[in-house]
């Protein structure tokens, strides 16, 4: 149930609490009210048989990468080691605004949809620079002499040839639209404001316990449209190339993923302190191999992969294995409102929301920071993404609900490029190779790339830091 609203507010209402009262206030016992985070749209309650929130969210964002890359040296007695090396300097920025409808079915039980549009998703990327002087002209991306395909044929990886950049550099990538949609239901089993109000006549008194809220989300894949394909991007990203630079994008993955959520907070006088854990598990069902049909599949497009693509790509043991993948995902975020000022008869509340969480990543082929570089979808290590936030939350009144709140986040490095070489079909204890040779061979994998994805020439994602403001307006029948 959603604090207060199962009740007519009085004929006559007190003025708000002041927020120069917010020390008394801490020394008063407080009426129970759940934290925003456990509200649950309600029905068939007194005086309220029906609740329906209509929520719009907007969301800024943006996210730095540095980007480095494995680079095999040798010191002045010959021995060898692999140094991370500078390379580019990555930025993201996201403009958002996020559609919700929930809607009360019974007793604390909701049924909620939410709309992504995304208005804005650009990507900038850049030599990085070291001590104001930029790396370009001693890139490694730059002044690349390796075959995707590997050095086993003749003079494939000459380094005396002309220069093969992997990645165009500056380069930038933009998409707008609708990202695939989440429909969900969220129930709370246990309600402190409910379980406080039962009538004393007909139920024992209520003790005071904690609200608690399960939920399930399942999104879905976006029907019709196109699919996000880095391909469109690649080096049509460098800056400078005329009308080929930065074609439009689709923001539509086509996955399903499924999230299990629970939710829990307590009321304590002004503190009303939460957590919140969940988990989510995607599923990518097979396409049918034909440019634009499902998820982004990189052998869509084997002109960017290695020679043995054209062969590999259309094999059984390789087909439906070389597409989006995107990763198993789970964490926890714990925080606290602390209230400001409350009226209970009014029905208003004015609380700062203090958050921490911490998401974990597993591994998988997905939009990286170097899709849109490279064109392709690039596999990711594990990986942990921190979260900070400090919000001021506002029901002005029954119907009115304002949330407006910062967010600081940091990703623990990764590398992103770490295809497996292939495997090992014929069962003899080896992966036989074919690296640019004739003829090519089964057992490696169509999208590995030597100039990428072998150690001690992988790309790495450093000193990941992100940043938002949002702001979130509810109206509330």
């Amino acid at each position: 149930m959603r604090p207060g609203l199962a009740f007519s507010p009085p004929a006559h209402r007190r003025a708000p609490l002041p927020l120069a009262l917010f020390a008394l206030a801490a020394l008063l016992p407080c009426p129970s009210r759940a934290a925003h985070l456990t509200d649950v749209a309600d029905a068939l309650d007194e005086q309220h048989p029906l609740e329906v929130d209509l929520e719009a969210t907007y969301l800024h964002a943006r996210t730095e990468t540095l980007l480095t890359r494995e680079n095999l040296q040798a010191d002045s007695t010959g021995a060898r080691s692999i140094l991370l090396v500078k390379e580019l300097h990555h930025r993201r920025t996201i403009d958002e605004l996020d559609l919700r409808l929930g809607v009360g079915l019974w007793h604390d039980l909701e049924l909620h949809f939410v709309l992504p549009l995304v208005i804005g998703d650009q990507q900038d990327w850049e030599y990085a620079t070291i001590n104001g002087v930029s790396v370009a002209q001693v890139s490694t991306l730059a002044n690349n002499h390796l075959s995707i395909s590997g050095c086993g044929a003749s003079g494939s990886c000459d380094p005396n040839s002309a220069a093969q950049p992997i990645v165009p550099a500056p380069g930038q990538s933009m998409r707008a639209g609708l990202r695939d949609p989440t429909i969900g239901i969220a129930w709370g089993p246990i309600n402190e404001e409910r379980e406080l109000k039962r009538k004393p006549e007909l139920y024992p008194e209520g003790k005071p316990v904690s609200t608690w809220v399960i939920g399930f989300d399942y999104t879905l894949p976006l029907p019709g449209g196109k699919t996000d394909d880095p391909q469109l991007f690649g080096f049509n990203s460098q800056l400078g190339t005329g009308p080929t630079l930065a074609k439009s994008g689709t923001e539509a993955k086509k996955a399903h993923v499924f999230t299990l959520w629970t939710a829990f907070s307590k009321r304590f006088r002004v503190f009303d302190p939460y957590l919140r854990l969940y988990a989510s598990a995607p599923y990518v069902p097979k396409g049918s191999g034909t440019v634009g049909d499902g998820a982004s599949d990189n052998c869509w497009h084997p002109n960017l992969l290695s020679d043995v693509a054209t062969q590999n790509c259309a094999d059984s043991n390789w087909k439906g294995q070389t597409g989006y993948r995107p990763p198993y995902q789970g964490g926890f975020s714990i925080g606290t409102e602390l209230v400001a000022a409350q009226d209970q008869r009014a029905q208003q509340k004015l609380a700062f929301d203090l958050r921490a969480g911490v998401r974990y990543f597993g591994p998988g082929r997905d939009y990286t920071q170097v899709a849109d570089m490279l064109g392709k979808l690039s596999y990711s290590d594990e990986y942990l993404s921190s979260e900070f936030q400090l919000g001021l939350y506002g029901r002005i009144a029954r119907w009115l609900h304002a949330r407006v709140y910062g967010t600081l986040g940091f990703d623990t490095p990764h590398f992103l490029t770490t295809e497996a070489v292939g495997k090992d079909l014929n069962g003899d204890g080896a992966i036989t190779l074919s690296a640019g040779k004739k003829p090519p061979s089964l057992e490696q994998n169509p999208l590995y790339d030597f100039r990428l994805d072998q150690v001690g020439r992988r790309l790495r994602a450093e000193s990941v830091i992100s940043w938002g403001i949002a702001g979130t307006l509810s109206l509330n029948f």
